[in-house]
């Protein structure tokens, strides 16, 4: 029998004055008939003792029952004197279904004395029923509902009125015990199937105390007579239990499921649906990502070797049974439903702990298996469930994120560090682009926490010099208030039109940076002796154009893998493009900007491109040099951009994004035309000078975010200015708050006008040289 909780409510109802205490009674007999229905095979005079103990207990709050609802105290009174007589007889299965009667009675009860207390605008009353309430099953993967206690709290602050809180209330108390009646049919049939007769009893008794709970709103939507049907196929359930009757418990349950199809006691809204849906496919699919890391061959046995590892897969799959429970009745194909539940139930069973402790599955065998039930569970969920719900997601970080406290409450360092990947994986890939967008401190503060920050310490910081379970807890509590923000953000509605403006904004903020890059060094090459210079840029950009194609096709596929090591990706990238934008600028500085030296490159023009041996390979080292520069000027914008727009993807679709990414597209174009068009018309010295600047104001943004980047992932050390700069400096200007950012920005614009002072420098000496050299002569 499910046990209750209160614990946790009191605090909150013991805090107001004059409250009622109904809770504490209410757990008090549920817990006592649970001790007598262990007790009772072996010590009857025990279990009668416990009986009358929970008797006692009722007797306390007896009265405040009869008053809101006459009819379920009678049920209480009537099942605990069951009780009563089933442990004199010894009788535990009599015991066991009286037990759960008594109890589904006592929660009827208090669900109408809750009702009628909001109903009537008593809130300190509606307090005291709601703290006898009982939840859904709880688990890593989900969190306790509180939008009851917001909706009763909001009624006694006036900002709520009493239907509207009665709508929350029932929203979210009617949720639990409808998922509780789903449980109760779940364990009922797998008891029947294992020949657990007495647990068998007591399930099928919560399942239709649960019903009975839930009825007013099965009338509402299916009328009396099928209420009355499904009351005596409820009722058939306890005559079906026995050992050789399985097969007829089964039918049994399959029939109430039946007239259970479509029945929401709490009509889920539709951003509900879709993310329950969403938890279906995204935990289904992690489950066999997890048994594998915990399952290895071994002479071609699957031996187990991380058991943290398979619990995680067993954590994963009760997060999608229970989600998929949830949204099943509203499946308009209920044959598809039953079939499902049943795979989901055959794939749950084959990973429990007796199974598992006989003979695990092997890894490809899992795998095998969740592939072909992501496959039905597509075919079956209409198309409109099927849009990713990034809450999920959220979801799933939150476990890992346990999973790395745990881990390195354990000394377990390489899997604390393997579920940090797996969280900033999903974080990366399903929520950055948005909250940058929207908010770019949340987006700062949060990769400070997943990777090195400070005060509090990040978490891969903790994990490199393996800190204790202390620091790991306040970074865990400091992550749970940011999760808590960013789920505010990824709350509201995503409407098509603010996806595909996002989309567009990423995309022409990326390409207008890749665009400045390329017309600041190819300002430069207008003269005929140089012109040709330009085709091996536009071919590289050229080429990084197609690979970012490539790019957004394989991270379709491969998004997860490709995100987990994305922010290292985009520092390796960064680190190419900073190398050869410096050796080219250089280059250009003291061969091709400044007019004597261009005058020179003239003289060796021919040489350059007709001469042999080391001649022609310092033209192909400056061709493709050049073709380098082109490529990763632009893709490493391209990747950043695909990384981010696969994140709106998963939010709305590919349709939107596509259709702002053409539009920012555009833009890019159209500004890259004007930018092009401008230069042709400028003087020669002025436009070197500009592009000059220009090169080192863009070469101070890379720099600053690759520095932040290779912070990120703990390749450069942290030490922090000591004042903050706000987020968005860093978006657009790559200005963080760190020393090595700044200094190493201020280092690399000294690189650039130091090269051109030494270049005017070297010029002024060789002119001098050359006028003394003219005098001798002359």
């Amino acid at each position: 029998m499910p046990g209750l909780r209160i614990a946790a409510l009191l605090a909150l109802s013991a805090g107001f004055a004059g409250a009622t205490d109904l809770a504490t009674p209410a757990e008090k007999m549920r817990s006592s008939l649970a001790e007598a229905g262990l007790e009772v095979s072996f010590d009857r005079a025990e279990a009668a003792r416990l009986v009358a103990q929970a008797q006692g207990a009722y007797g306390t709050v007896e009265g405040e029952w009869k008053k809101a609802d006459p009819a379920a105290a009678r049920e209480v009174s009537a099942a605990l004197q069951k009780a009563v007589a089933a442990a004199k007889e010894g009788d535990e299965i009599a015991l066991n279904r009286a037990g759960a009667n008594a109890w589904t009675a006592l929660l009827r009860g208090a669900y109408t004395g809750l009702e009628s207390s909001v109903q009537t605008g008593s809130a300190d009353s509606a307090r005291d029923w709601l703290a006898a309430r009982e939840f859904r099953v709880a688990s890593p993967l989900t969190r306790l509902n509180a939008d009851a206690t917001g909706a009763i709290e909001a009624l006694a602050a006036g900002t709520l009125k009493p239907d509207a809180a009665l709508k929350a209330v029932r929203s979210d108390v009617l949720d639990g015990y409808q998922a509780r009646m789903n449980d109760a049919l779940r364990e009922l049939e797998s008891s029947q199937a294992r020949g657990f007769r007495t647990l068998a009893a007591g399930q099928a008794a919560l399942a239709q105390g649960y019903f009975q709970l839930l009825r007013p709103a099965y009338v509402a939507q299916n009328g009396n007579a099928a209420a009355a049907k499904l009351d005596g196929e409820f009722a058939a359930l306890p005559q079906t239990l026995g050992t050789a009757q399985a097969i007829s418990t089964a039918q049994a349950i399959s029939t109430v499921q039946a007239s259970l199809s479509g029945f929401r006691a709490a009509p889920l809204s539709e951003r509900e649906v879709t993310a329950r849906a969403a938890q279906v496919t995204r935990f289904l699919s992690l489950v066999p990502v997890e048994y594998a890391r915990g399952v290895k061959l071994n002479g071609g046995r699957a031996v187990v070797t991380q058991e943290v590892e398979v619990n995680e897969a067993r954590t994963f799959l009760g997060g999608a049974v229970s989600a998929l429970a949830d949204i099943a009745p509203l499946l308009s194909d209920q044959d598809a439903a039953r079939s499902l539940s049943a795979d989901f139930a055959a794939l749950n069973a084959s990973l429990s702990a007796q199974v598992m402790k006989a003979q695990p599955k092997p890894p490809n065998e899992v795998e095998a298996k969740v592939s072909t039930l992501l496959g039905n569970v597509k075919s079956a969920f209409p198309a409109d469930w099927q849009k990713a719900d990034a809450g999920a997601d959220l979801d799933v970080v939150r476990t890992q994120l346990d999973a790395v406290v745990a881990a390195a409450g354990a000394g377990e360092w390489a899997a604390a560090e393997t579920a940090r990947l797996d969280a900033y994986a999903l974080l990366e890939s399903g929520t950055e682009a948005r909250i940058a967008v929207f908010n770019p401190e949340l987006k700062a503060h949060l990769e400070n926490l997943m990777w090195n920050g400070t005060a509090p310490a990040g978490l891969a910081a903790l994990i490199r010099k393996q800190a204790p379970a202390g620091e790991f807890r306040a970074t865990r509590t400091e992550l749970q208030v940011t999760l808590k923000d960013i789920a505010k953000i990824l709350g509201t509605e995503v409407a098509p039109a603010a996806v595909a403006t996002n989309a567009g904004i990423i995309v022409f903020r990326e390409g207008l940076e890749a665009v400045l890059i390329l017309a600041a060094l190819m300002g430069s090459l207008r003269r005929d002796s140089v012109r040709h210079l330009r085709r091996p840029m536009w071919l590289g950009a050229a080429a990084a154009f197609g690979a970012t194609a490539v790019t957004w096709f394989v991270m379709q596929g491969a998004l997860s893998l490709l995100g987990r090591y994305g922010e290292k990706l985009e520092a390796v990238v960064s680190v190419v493009a900073i190398g050869v934008l410096l050796l080219i600028m250089n280059w250009f500085f003291h061969q091709v900007y400044w007019t004597d030296r261009m005058a020179s490159f003239q003289k060796h023009k021919h040489e350059l491109t007709h001469g042999s041996g080391a001649e022609g390979g310092v033209m192909r080292a400056q061709w493709w040099g050049l073709a380098v520069l082109g490529f990763t000027s632009i893709y490493r914008e391209g990747f950043e951009t695909t990384l981010f727009l696969q994140s709106l993807v998963l939010q709305a679709g590919a349709a939107s994004v596509l259709g702002g990414t053409a539009v920012g597209l555009a833009l890019v174009i159209g500004v890259g035309m004007a930018v092009f068009k401008w230069q042709a018309k400028l003087p020669m010295k002025k436009l070197l000078i500009w592009t000059g600047g220009l090169i080192a104001v863009v070469l101070a943004v890379m720099v600053g975010n690759t520095v932040h980047t290779m912070q990120l992932v703990g390749w450069l050390p942290v030490h922090p200015l000591p004042f903050e700069l706000p987020a968005n400096l860093g978006l657009w200007l790559g200005l963080h708050a760190t020393w090595e950012g700044v200094l190493l920005q201020i280092g690399s614009v000294a690189a650039v006008i130091g090269s051109f002072f030494a270049a005017e420098a070297l010029k002024t000496r060789e002119l001098r040289q050359r006028q003394r050299g003219a005098a001798v002569h002359s």
